[in-house]
This record gives structure tokens, C-alpha cells and sequence, in this order.
């Protein structure tokens, strides 16, 4: 018996069906008092606000604050500015909904609107999966069977699969940008496909 080692590999691309955005809400300036009531305002709004959408799925993050002291040599009169941040994220399946979110957070200087992260359902990914899986044994099976018919030419004979490893298993939802679009109606959002990988290394005997 001749052992066959191959890989096998399969891709499957589905559309993004969750997409996840954090918002930073910052607020700055030199009256520590001012800014840190400023920015407890806005993050309460913020989080209320988003609150409100149906079938969100909301994490409110704790503020954290800073003080820049002024440097040596910096102008008479210079103070120190007091900085308070925190972050919010917000899951949404409503894409569309998404979309809307991002061009209106956008606009405001007080908040930072940070990269869309994209998910696939639990129960989507997990069938891609195995779909994947099922593929990629087929990938290893087809490349062994071109790898006996090279080693005994003319002679029909269909390897026999010993054992698998499994290499690595991709499930998508990498930070992909939200595609925007400007028209005449304003921007337009689309969304990525998500890529599911599964990949093995199979051995067989022919």
C-alpha cells in the first residue's frame, strides 16, 4: 500500500447578517468639572437613544478620564485640558437600520464612529461550516485520486481514506468596511459577504 497525504479546502461567502459599531463618546477641555458633566450627558443620551432600536443588543462601557498637564515651555496662561471617554457598542441585525446609525454618528464631532466588525448568525456559520467540511474532504478525495492515477497509470484505483486533521477552521466576522456610496440621494451603505474556510489535511492508501 502507497499512503497519500493531500489538503483539502473549501470556501464558502455568505452576506453579513449582524454588524457590530462602537462609538467612542469623548468630551475635552480645561474645567474638569464642565467636562466630565458634558460627557455623563452624552453618553446617557447616546445609550438611550440606541436603547430604543428594537433587536439591539447594547454594551455600555464605563467612562475613563485623563489630564494632559501643560508642557514646559508652553505660553503663560496655559492650563491643563481634562479629557473623559468611554465606548459603546451596539449589535445590530437590522442592517439598514446600521446603515442609518453610521451616517448620522458620523456627522458629530463629539462621538467617534469606529470600523463595523460583521457576523454571521450562530446557526448560519455553523452550517457553512459544515458544508465546508463536507466539501474539503471532497477537495482531498478528488486531488488523491489524481495523485494514484499518476502513481499507477492505467490502473483504476480509488484510494482509501485513512485519516483527517483538521488545519483550520475559519467562521468569518473580520472588521470589513461598510461599502459607502455617494449619490444624488446621499451616501448608501452595502454590506460584505463574510468568508467561512474549512481546511484538512487527509491521508489515504491506494
Amino acid at each position: 500500500m502507497t499512503a497519500i497525504t493531500v489538503e483539502g479546502v473549501h470556501r464558502l461567502r455568505h452576506p453579513a447578517e449582524r454588524g457590530i459599531l462602537g462609538l467612542e463618546v469623548a468630551a475635552h477641555g480645561p474645567d474638569r468639572d464642565e467636562v466630565v458633566e458634558r460627557h455623563a450627558a452624552l453618553h446617557t443620551r447616546i445609550a438611550a437613544t440606541l436603547a430604543e432600536r428594537p433587536g439591539l443588543e447594547l454594551d455600555v462601557g464605563s467612562p475613563w478620564a485623563w489630564t494632559d498637564a501643560p508642557a514646559p515651555g508652553n505660553p503663560e496662561g496655559s492650563v491643563p485640558q481634562h479629557h473623559v471617554t468611554s465606548l459603546i457598542t451596539a449589535t445590530y441585525s437590522d442592517l439598514e437600520a446600521l446603515a442609518a446609525d453610521v451616517s448620522a454618528f458620523a456627522l458629530r464631532a463629539d462621538l467617534g464612529v469606529q470600523q463595523v466588525r460583521w457576523e454571521l448568525s450562530d446557526e448560519t456559520r455553523e452550517g457553512l461550516l459544515d458544508a465546508a467540511r463536507v466539501l474539503a474532504v471532497q477537495d482531498a478525495a478528488r486531488r488523491a485520486r489524481s495523485y494514484a492515477a499518476a502513481i499507477r497509470p492505467g490502473v483504476h484505483a480509488e484510494p482509501q481514506l485513512t485519516a483527517i486533521t483538521e488545519r483550520q477552521v475559519h467562521g468569518g466576522g473580520g472588521p470589513l468596511p461598510m461599502f459607502a456610496r455617494a449619490d444624488g440621494g446621499g451616501a448608501q451603505f452595502s454590506t460584505p459577504e463574510i468568508e467561512v474556510e474549512a481546511a484538512i489535511v487527509a491521508v489515504f492508501e491506494v
